[in-house]
């Protein structure tokens, strides 16, 4: 059974408070600033981030929407404090003064928010409520379109797609709930008047690569499991896919041991020796590391029109809006 909305509120403040989505990577910023841009709003207007976090996308949208007013929502008190900490020139709420908002915002945001929801269809009637007549929508969330990297390791594995937990991967971290197509998706934002303006897509290949080495190898191991494999062939696919992906994961390991450390500098826990021993490995490290985001941020540049990314981003309008 799925958490209650009280429960969930308590699952995700205790994640914020350990640390949970304090940043994203440049690449990612970069995609979601070049979309707003994209998008060709004017120059004034309100903007929501939906499911806003610690309020790193909040941060985003204002910047490249100055004169904007910008908002976040939150079930989270906790990253509602730490992204009204951060943005003194946004505004927060939580879901209980919901309907103090309804039919205020231009644009609607998500990142990586719609895969979490418990109610599904309550949260489109909120994505809804919350728009107003001639809004815009920008959605970011996994994709469960065929045809991505992680998508095809999923055909190697016994229940590689969960069908009775609305088509989740299996490698899925606990938070995530479902894992929607693009056309489910426009499927429910339809039915309250809203039109399909634009669908782009990232991780094809390297892009998937890239978030994958980034992990942990212990999750590399759960990825590519050949006890798990439906048959031998695949079994020697997953093999494979492991040969190439433990190792740049190993490789890159100590930056990313590195670069949390120093996260846990910047917020007064002091470790010298775990920073010091780490330095020089991570300075290894970090050309594999750039070298994997280079080759993801050109593999958007130019395949981010192809839909078997296993991350879309949509894009919405009301039907009567002109494209």
């Amino acid at each position: 059974m799925r958490e209650s909305t009280s429960t969930q509120t308590a699952f995700y403040d205790k994640r914020y408070r350990e640390g949970y989505m304090e940043s994203w990577d440049t690449g990612k910023i970069r995609k979601v600033r070049e979309l707003l841009h994209m998008l060709a709003l004017p120059a004034a207007g309100k903007a929501l981030d939906f499911g806003s976090g610690n309020g790193v996308f909040t941060r985003v949208i204002k910047d490249t929407l100055p004169g904007w007013e910008v908002s976040g929502c939150e079930i989270s008190p906790t990253a509602l404090r730490n992204a009204a900490e951060k943005n003194p020139d946004c505004s927060f709420f939580g879901f209980e003064e919901a309907e103090k908002h309804h039919g205020s915002f231009d644009l609607i945001f998500s990142h990586h928010v719609i895969e979490h929801v418990d109610d599904l269809p309550g949260t489109f009637r909120q994505l809804d409520a919350f728009s107003s007549p001639s809004a815009t929508h920008l959605h970011i969330l996994p994709c469960g379109n065929a045809g991505s990297y992680e998508y095809d390791l999923t055909q190697m594995m016994r229940n590689g797609i969960e069908h009775d937990r609305e088509d989740r991967f299996y490698f899925e971290e606990p938070g995530h709930l479902r894992r929607l197509r693009e056309e489910t998706f426009t499927r429910h934002l339809s039915a309250y008047g809203f039109k399909l303006a634009a669908r782009l897509f990232s991780n094809q290949y390297w892009g998937a690569v890239n978030w994958i080495t980034k992990s942990s190898p212990r999750f590399v191991k759960k990825l590519t499991d050949t006890r798990q494999a439906v048959d031998a062939a695949a079994a020697g696919r997953l093999a494979k896919a492991r040969r190439l992906l433990l190792p740049l994961t190993w490789l890159q390991f100590p930056k990313l041991k590195y670069d949390a450390a120093k996260n846990r500098w910047h917020k007064g826990v002091k470790d010298h020796l775990q920073v010091s021993v780490l330095f020089i490995p991570a300075l290894i490290s970090s050309p594999l590391w750039h070298w994997l985001e280079r080759k993801s941020d050109r593999e958007w540049d130019e395949k981010k029109m192809e839909p078997n990314g296993s991350e879309m981003f949509l894009v919405y309008k009301r039907a009567s809006q002109p494209e």
